[in-house]
């Protein structure tokens, strides 16, 4: 449209060249009409509450899909916050997307109303394509989804999570039919507390700032972890016999979310031969003795 107006503009004048004219009846020679200059571009930026049918790697404009929260969805953009100026954005494991991350996890905490990391709830950071950086899309893009206990597999779901955990909600972590072949878990079904079950999730254990090779690797310090977990969960002496009352499972943070700075270990209590029929929160030596 503008180069048409333009193109317009010129001809007319040529015509008044042409005619030998030097003014026009009715008009002051202002080509422009009194029109106000185009501004300049504005930058792309995602807007906030509301939701994508599917997880992407980033958020250009190419991509952006947004639809409302009533509709099926996998994740649901609640915060977008200005980023500091860089010749790229910022890359996976940089002090930037770290700070970017502990942002957005702290921000979805006030937005779902209670601790997410206690819940199957994932955050995710996305930064502007590296075309759209470039063109002063400074910014990233906090996102939630509903998703499994290794944060690995997003589930669909519909409606808003804003203030989701603020009381008794289904996604918070309680206790589970597990399913254990040898060293693997191969299910982990939720199930209320007071139906037949084995397992319980018991808290967070706080991983030291090593290498994922070697949390991975280190099965005696998730251990040491998660006992202490379950001991202050249940009442019991943290102390070495709790190997002896219960036995434990733990799910490590996804390595995306670790190289972003996530340290929590979600930590379970688990019998292989007993069952339970209620919570084991604060019961104490008598109902978890030493075997």
């Amino acid at each position: 449209m503008r180069r048409w107006l333009a193109a317009a503009a010129a001809t007319t004048v040529v015509l008044l060249a042409a005619a030998g004219c030097t003014t026009t009846h009715g008009t002051d020679g202002d080509l422009t009409g009194g029109w106000a200059m185009i501004g300049a571009p504005t930058p792309f930026r995602p807007a906030t509450k509301v939701c994508h049918e599917s997880l992407q790697a980033d958020s250009s404009l190419a991509t952006y899909r947004p639809v409302p929260c009533t509709d099926l969805h996998v994740a649901e953009t609640f915060h977008v916050a200005d980023a500091p100026d860089a010749p790229v954005p910022p890359t996976p494991g940089s002090a930037q997307s770290r700070e970017a991350y502990a942002q957005c996890a702290q921000r979805a905490e006030a937005f779902l109303g209670g601790p997410w990391r206690g819940a199957r709830i994932a955050v995710q950071v996305l930064w502007p394509s590296r075309a759209g950086w470039r063109g002063g899309a400074h910014w990233f893009r906090c996102d939630l989804t509903e998703t499994g206990l290794d944060g690995l597999a997003a589930t669909g779901r519909s409606g808003s999570l804003a203030g989701a955990l603020r009381g008794p909600s289904p996604l918070r972590l309680g206790c589970f039919d597990a399913r254990v072949n040898g060293d693997s878990v191969t299910a982990m079904t939720p199930v209320a507390c007071t139906q037949p079950h084995r397992t319980e999730f018991v808290g967070l254990w706080t991983a030291p700032e090593i290498s994922y090779a070697a949390l991975s690797a280190d099965r005696t310090r998730t251990a040491r972890g998660c006992r202490s977990a379950i001991a202050r969960y249940t009442g019991v002496p943290d102390d070495d016999e709790v190997q002896y009352r219960a036995g434990w499972i733990s799910y490590r943070p996804s390595r995306t979310e670790w190289q972003l700075g996530e340290r929590r270990v979600r930590c379970f209590l688990w019998f292989r031969n007993r069952t339970l029929d209620r919570s084991m929160q604060g019961a104490g030596p008598t109902v978890l003795p030493v075997h």
